[in-house]
Formats: C-alpha cells, structure tokens, sequence
C-alpha cells in the first residue's frame, strides 16, 4: 500500500485524497429509488439513507455509491435529468416534514401513498401525480414561514441555476409538457438579457420550484451531515452529459452541438449500439465561458456527497455520435482522429479538478481506448474493474492480486446483469470462470459460490471495494426476487419498463 500512497502523493488529486484516505474503502451501491422503509411514500426516500448508514457502519463498510438523484421527466433514468442541479423532489421524505403531522388533511393524503408500497416496482406516474399534489398543498401550509426562513433566503442566493429551472418547469406545465423546443418561439428562446421580464411574469409559480428544492437539499445535506458523524463517505453519480429537454439545455444553448447526439458503439453486449439522444457539449464555447456550466454543477454538489462518479468518462476523450436520424450503428467517434483523444481527456480531467475540492472516480467501462486509463492514472483518478469483464488478451481471468490499485472493484453494476444473471446467461464465460476458481461448474451459482466472490471482490488490490446491494442480499434467498430477470435495475440502450 505504502507504493500506491506514495505516488497519490505526486498526483494532481492528492489533495482531493486527504479527505477520503488512501486506505482500503468498502461499501455499497445503493438505487436510493429501491429502498423502501416504514414510512417510505412508493419510492426510498432521502432521509431512509440514514438507516443505510447505520447499516453500513454496523457491518464496517465506509462509502454509499448513489446513482444521479436529479429530476427527471416523464422518463424515470436518473440519467436522463432535465437539470444537472436540481433534486429529484420524488424523494423527499414527507413524513419527516415539519409540521405535516400537525396538518390533518396532509396526514390523511400520506395514506394515500400507503398502497405504492405494496408494489414490486416504482409506480412513476401515479407516484408523480400523488407526489406533487402532496407537495402543493404543503407549500401552501408552509408559505408565510417559508418567508421568514432565512436557510431558505440563503439556499435562493447561494444557487444561481434555481432561476432557469423554476421557470423551466413554469412553463413546461403551462405547456402541457411539451418539449421546449415545441414551445412558442418567444418561450424557447429566453436569454439573461430578458429573464428578469419571465422571473417578474412568473414569480409566484416559480416559488413552488425554490421550495421544493430547498426540502430537497435540506434533507440530503442533512444525510450527509448525519453520514459524517459515522465516517461513512457518500458517493454521488455525475452523468456527463443531460437530457436535450433541460432546463440546462434550454437555457444554456450556446455550449451544446445540436447536429449530433450522444450514444455508445456496438459491442459484445449491445450488438447494436445505443442511441442516448443527448447533444454533445460544444467544448470551445465552453472553454470560451471558463467552464461556467461546469463549475457550477461541480459546486452545487459538494453539499450533497463526499465525492462523485463521473459516468462515461470516455467521453470527454472522445465521444460516440450520430445525425439525430441515423442508428447508433451508423455512428462514428468524435474526434475522429486518435492525436486529439489524449489531450481531451486530460486537459477536462484537470478542470474537474481544478474546480472541485471533491474526488472524482471514472467509469471507464465499455470500448476504452488505453490512453484512457494511463491518464486516469497519471491524475491519479480511480477507474472501474467489473470481475466478469476482466479478462486478458488470451480470454483468461486477471487474478485479484494483479487489478490496478487505483480502481473500483465491483462484481456488477446498475447497467449489467447481476453476477448471478451473468453465470446463467454467458455459458462460456462461467464455465470459465468456474475453472479459474478452481470451482465444480454448476448453472447455477451455490451459497458457499456467492459468499467467496464477494469476499473476492473485497480482496483485490483495488483501493475501492463497492457492490450492488442485490448483491448482498443474493446471500439470502428470501431477499431474491423468484425470476432472476427481476433484480437487473437497467438495460441501456432500452426503454423497457422494468428499467429502473
């Protein structure tokens, strides 16, 4: 360890490190959405971290990996976020709101939730509806206090992207939510120069947003505030690109390529790619604002988490792109040419760092060209190794002992089969497997199999240790849904709706 400490040392993120340690860290994914607790409203809830902090710290685990938390549309991907600073208000613990057990009719409404719980999964729709009628008449019980909170006048001030999203979501309701682009031309195209016209016209709408997302910040900073009393660190999910219908894009047009959108190349597990539909980021606007956009998504959460995942890294090496007409078949890499690649990459590295106090880990998954991972190195950032994927050239399994210590180490993730789907669906590879642990082959994975791949998984060289909490309750037959099927969390690339 003494090695990989040594050179943190000499890294641009050393000073990002001291807060976190450079020690050995083990933890959990946790999908906040699947959570579900005693006075849960259908979906986890901020404040139901606090009891996975408390388990955390019982079982001796130091971080919570969270996925994005933002607000989203009438897609539920957390990934697909129609603003990179504002919280999802579907988690917001009503329970635990001041006052709510004083107001009778509110009580009485919380009871109306009570049904959500019994469902297997989210219900978004209902939940959105109930949610934010909920939400509406609790503003109302609130407002005169709201008025005199001085938290709340200092939340206003210290957020500057709060304007552009609650006026967003004022008109995208006004507009029946349709997509901005869909709105009358004078709406689409609201600028700094005449936003004090539209914040004037739409105040009092507007204030429903800022209240909403002060219960959102005040209860998950509050989580995190409780987390530090435990020396667990939490780790958020900064997605690097939005939903082209954002408040971000809306609003922020100047420093995104419309010509293209975003997606992934076809691989071993996608045959024919993905097609996000995100636009790519015009990266010489952005360096000609000093990375604005940037700086301010990066400050925005270092309330909320101790440090962040920044998903598809790769893609501020190069990114994969297509017309908005063509499919992710007919997509190529943006540069094109490999000579830009590193200097990308690297040079967006260090102004993540330079903007931020917070440590950023890489997900570097997928079709990753090796400067990736050398610059990742060199920076000093932790990239991601996924036991079923790590395999050498030759097909074999990389042994525990020889994974580069600045990573991850996970069995699986939210994107992929669980470990168990993965035996029984990929024949080859756990056969593989099965010989590279010395282990009798069977399809389906044993007890004794499951417990020794997570102490595995636990052991590598890895600085970072974090799995699925599916994972772990796979230990206990009891907490597994009957059809394998039903604990993978997300196939990208799809809209299905057992999606998240």
């Amino acid at each position: 360890m003494s090695k990989i400490n040594d050179f943190i040392k000499t890294t641009p993120s050393a000073k990002h490190w001291e807060n976190i340690g450079t020690n050995k860290h083990h933890g959990v994914v946790v999908p906040l959405f699947a959570l579900r607790c005693e006075n849960s409203s259908g979906i986890g809830e901020y404040l139901d971290l606090k009891k996975v902090i408390n388990w955390c710290s019982d079982v001796g685990f130091d971080v919570i990996q969270l996925l994005p938390l933002n607000e989203t549309g009438i897609d539920p991907s957390p990934y697909n976020a129609i603003s990179s600073c504002a919280l999802s208000t579907l988690h917001i613990s009503l329970h635990a709101l001041e006052g709510v057990k004083e107001n009778p009719s509110l009580m009485q409404k919380l009871k109306s939730f009570d049904i959500l719980n019994t469902y297997q999964r989210v219900h978004y729709l209902q939940l959105k509806r109930l949610k934010l009628d909920f939400l509406r008449e609790y503003y109302e019980y609130i407002f005169d206090d709201l008025k005199k909170d001085k938290e709340f006048e200092r939340f206003l001030q210290k957020n500057s992207w709060l304007e552009e999203f609650a006026l967003f979501k004022t008109i995208q309701e006004k507009e029946n939510y349709k997509i901005w682009d869909n709105w009358p031309k004078e709406l689409q195209n609201i600028t700094e120069k005449n936003l004090s016209k539209y914040i004037e016209k739409y105040h009092t709408e507007m204030h429903f947003y800022f209240a909403t997302q002060y219960l959102c910040y005040k209860q998950l900073t509050e989580v995190k505030k409780y987390a530090d009393t435990k020396n667990i660190k939490i780790l958020g999910d900064v997605p690097i690109l939005v939903s082209k219908n954002s408040s971000d894009v809306w609003f922020n047009r100047s420093i995104f390529d419309f010509k293209h959108v975003a997606g992934a190349p076809p691989d071993a597990y996608s045959i024919y790619g993905q097609k996000w539909g995100f636009p790519l980021f015009d990266w010489n606007e952005l360096k000609n604002t000093k990375y604005h956009w940037w700086k301010r998504r990066l400050h925005t959460i270092e309330d909320l988490y101790h440090m962040y995942r920044i998903d598809h890294v790769v893609g501020f090496f190069r990114i994969w792109c297509m017309l908005p007409d063509e499919p992710a078949t007919e997509g190529r890499f943006f540069p094109r040419d490999p000579v830009f690649w590193e200097k990308n990459g690297r040079n967006r590295l260090q102004m993540m760092l330079n903007s931020s106090k917070l440590l950023p880990i890489a997900e570097d998954l997928g079709l990753i060209p090796k400067i990736v991972y050398k610059t990742l190195r060199d920076l000093g950032i932790c990239g991601t190794k996924v036991i079923p994927w790590e395999t050498t050239v030759f097909g074999g399994f990389i042994k525990f002992n020889n994974y580069e210590p600045l990573s991850i180490t996970s069995v699986s993730t939210h994107d992929s089969d669980t470990f168990a789907e993965w035996w029984e669906g990929y024949l080859k590879g756990s056969t593989k497997f099965a010989k590279f642990k010395n282990w009798h082959y069977s399809p389906h994975l044993t007890h004794k199999q499951r417990k020794e791949l997570l102490t595995d998984a636990h052991h590598t060289t890895s600085l970072f240790h974090i799995n699925l909490l599916s994972e772990y309750l796979a230990l206990y037959p009891d907490l597994v849904w009957p059809d394998i099927d039903d604990e993978r969390i997300n196939v990208p690339g799809t809209m299905r709706p057992t999606n998240w």
